[in-house]
């Protein structure tokens, strides 16, 4: 019976494992062949050598291998090439150059001929057995054989590499060589590498166009390195750059139409060549970037251009030839390129904006003009694009920084406003970046302290933060935003009033106008929290302007005066109850009592009366919870008791009147506490005024003492306290409390309402405790 076979599988290697298995054959080769090589030279056999190196570079005429993988062999066959090179410099061979140069050109094939005569030629000028030029104008031309494009554009980048230190520079000799032959044999060898690469894109199939355009980058320094050389060429000097190198370069560049080239060649170009160069061709460069392929990322490549050159004349100011505008060269052909490419990404062109506005604020930063140009170019092709562009992360980004960056510079938002064109910027972005950059324009002011001293200025500033200030109609719902946030920033907003300010009262009072026209549209909720400070400010303002008067700063009759107060009074009294309409009772009446003591202090009784009637009002109409009905009442008995009202017939008026409100509180232990209180309403004894009306304080102590009597479960503390205002009354040895008044409600408390646990009883001992220690006459403990 035979015996089958096993079937045999073929293994199917993928492309990479391919790729790994070409070069890995290819570089074996290599190494032998150049092992060989050294052997042969180390036995002084150059013509075996030159036929093993001829072998190591057929390995590179392999079809097989990718771009990486192919730059990957030629660099060991690189290697193997500057033994060969060394070993022919030291000319232990005993040949002349020439003859050499004549050998090598019987090579069998094309590419090994030609490595092989640019390795004995590099040798050829460095031993300076021939011109210099003539040899570089033979190889460059010798070149042409090649045209694949991966093995011919290596082949020029090695000419490129072992000539680089030959080249005739300013100190070389006529007979070798100018630095024009230099400069033309570089140009011409970067035209064609470029040429080479570029057709590179047509090696792949269309399905594989990426993979290959990803390939060619990978690449694309052994282009750029003709540039770098030309750079490095002592002899271009900014006249030669600009009439020749210049123009033979960019005329490349345009007539490749190739983006990716454009795009690497255009970078490489700003990057290598002197900042002076670039000013001096500033019209040019900007004139080739308008003329490239649609693809290309015109950009970056400007924005690179603008921030060098903004770089460079910051640091190098009296280097900027004064003939040279830098910002309006940019400018001009900026616009021009944006016209030219309709279909510009808006990201893009807001890119271009950013870079064009630093540049301006660094060169010439005393310029206002030129930043409100920019700001005003970007804002009329904003309004023109989608609102979906407009919206683009990246897009809001750079507005925003756009924006920033005035405020950054300047660091004052007086000059920032003055730029026209910044206003209608922020107006183009959505509700929360408007309130962002609001916000960034409040925080500048407050962290810089700048004082804004005229109405227009706080008119404008108010206009341009009114995301802040007042309800726009794209902002979310007032329950979707976070409560904490919202403070936040109506308390930054606040804040601004403080640096509202100006020695002049007139244009002072009329900025507290504009202030309170802008934050009245804000609502409840913004209110509440913009119009305390504009009180307190207005407040401020009164009493320094008395100040002033009174003092002579200011001349003015006692009419004028009375008139003046007026206006502020209307002001401040409006504001308030701008606050009570929406129900902030307890803060409304606070402020109306720190604005009766502030018109008390200027002299303006009849306002006094005003503001106090206007805060028992919100008292009896408002104030419904009984503990902030007390809190109020003794507040405002502290205010009235410290007021220097003249008029007595007002002053009691408002007495009685807070009696009234106080017999009226919820509870009795309360009525009879601030009735008792009240009494020294009448017996006021300050600086400002003297006050006594000892029946009235009497009778204030002996109501109260009804009312906590005829309850049924009175409690002990109430009585002490009596007791204690009667003490007040007894210390200021008036005859306003008798004596046998005090001892009466002594007495009552001790027989009738001390009881063991009661926990007002500590408080008892210790008022027994200071009559003793008073040794009141006619009090018996």
């Amino acid at each position: 019976m035979m015996k089958k076979n096993k079937p045999t599988v073929a293994q199917t290697l993928s492309p990479e494992e391919e790729q790994a298995k070409f070069f890995e054959e290819a570089k074996n080769n290599v190494m032998i062949q150049g092992h060989h090589m050294k052997l042969s030279l180390d036995n002084s056999k150059l013509m075996d050598a030159l036929k093993y190196a001829s072998n190591i570079i057929n390995e590179l005429r392999t079809s097989l291998l990718s771009p990486k993988s192919y730059y990957a062999l030629y660099l060991v066959a690189f290697d193997y090439l500057q033994y060969l090179n060394t070993y022919l410099y030291e000319e232990k061979h005993g040949k002349k150059m020439i003859e050499l140069y004549e050998v090598v050109q019987h090579a069998g094939n094309v590419l090994p001929r030609l490595y092989l005569l640019i390795t004995v030629g590099s040798v050829y000028i460095k031993t300076k057995q021939a011109p210099a030029k003539d040899v570089l104008k033979d190889l460059i031309e010798m070149c042409r054989g090649v045209q694949h494009p991966t093995r011919g554009l290596f082949l020029r980048h090695y000419l490129s590499e072992v000539t680089k230190d030959k080249l005739p520079d300013i100190d070389s000799s006529v007979e070798n060589g100018t630095v024009m032959d230099s400069i033309d044999f570089i140009i011409q060898n970067f035209t064609e590498t470029n040429k080479l690469w570029v057709r590179m894109q047509h090696q792949a199939p269309t399905k594989d166009r990426e993979r290959r355009e990803n390939e060619r980058l990978e690449l694309r320094l052994l282009v750029g390195k003709n540039l770098s050389r030309l750079a490095q060429l002592d002899g271009v000097d900014q006249k030669t750059y600009s009439e020749v190198v210049l123009p033979k370069v960019v005329e490349q560049i345009i007539n490749c139409k190739d983006k990716i080239a454009q795009q690497y060649l255009m970078e490489i170009l700003i990057q290598v060549f002197p900042d002076e160069f670039h000013l001096a061709t500033l019209d040019i460069i900007l004139q080739t970037c308008a003329q490239l392929q649609s693809g290309v990322d015109v950009k970056t490549i400007i924005a690179s251009l603008i921030d060098r050159l903004a770089n460079f004349a910051t640091r190098n100011a009296d280097l900027v030839p004064d003939n040279i505008k830098i910002f309006d060269i940019f400018f001009n052909n900026v616009k021009e390129i944006i016209q030219a490419r309709p279909n510009m990404e808006l990201q893009d062109i807001l890119g271009l904006h950013v870079s064009l506005l630093n540049l301006t604020l660094k060169c010439y930063p005393t310029n206002k003009d030129n930043a409100n140009e920019v700001l005003g170019l970007c804002q009329s092709i904003i309004v023109n694009k989608a609102k979906e562009d407009i919206n683009k992360p990246t897009c809001v980004k750079q507005i925003i920084q756009l924006l920033q960056i005035p405020l950054d510079v300047f660091k004052n938002v007086l000059v920032v406003l003055k730029l026209s064109n910044y206003q209608p910027l922020i107006s183009c972005l959505s509700y929360n970046n408007r309130k962002k950059v609001s916000l960034d324009i409040v925080n500048n002011t407050i962290n810089n302290s700048t004082i804004i001293e005229e109405p227009e200025a706080v008119n404008n500033l108010l206009e341009t933060i009114q995301t802040l200030i007042k309800d726009e109609q794209d902002q979310p719902d007032m329950d979707d935003i976070d409560k904490e946030d919202f403070q936040e920033e109506q308390n930054k907003v606040a804040s601004l009033i403080h640096l509202f300010d100006s020695e002049d009262p007139e244009k002072l009072f009329k900025i507290y106008i504009i202030a309170r026209g802008h934050f009245g549209k804000g609502g409840p909720h913004r209110i509440r929290h913009t119009l305390v400070p504009l009180v307190f400010c207005s407040l401020r303002f009164i009493r320094n302007f008395k100040q002033q008067v009174d003092s002579g700063v200011i001349s003015l009759d006692e009419n004028k005066w009375i008139a003046i107060g007026s206006k502020i009074f209307t002001f401040v009294s409006e504001t308030i109850k701008a606050l009570a309409d929406i129900k902030l009772a307890d803060l409304s009446f606070r402020l109306y009592l720190q604005a009766l003591q502030t018109f008390d202090h200027c002299g303006l009784v009849s306002r006094v009366k005003e503001l106090a009637i206007k805060a028992l009002l919100i008292f009896q109409e408002d104030i419904a919870d009984f503990k902030a009905q007390v809190m109020a009442l003794q507040l405002l008995i502290s205010t009235l008791n410290s007021l220097s009202i003249p008029n007595e017939e007002i002053y009691e008026s408002l007495a009685a009147q807070t009696i009234k409100q106080a017999s009226r509180l919820l509870l009795p232990q309360d009525q009879a506490k601030l009735i008792s209180t009240c009494s020294h309403l009448f017996w006021v004894d300050n600086p400002s005024r003297q006050y006594q009306n000892p029946d009235s304080v009497l009778q204030a102590l002996k109501k109260a003492l009804s009312i906590i009597s005829n309850e049924s479960s009175p409690g002990l503390g109430t009585f002490v306290d009596i007791l204690n205002e009667c003490l007040f009354y007894c210390d200021k040895e008036t005859d306003a409390v008798p004596i046998q008044f005090v001892s009466d409600l002594v007495e009552l408390i001790r027989t009738t309402h001390v009881k063991e646990a009661d926990p007002a009883l500590p408080y008892l001992q210790n008022t027994i405790k200071y009559i003793q220690s008073q040794n009141y006459k006619g009090i018996s403990i």
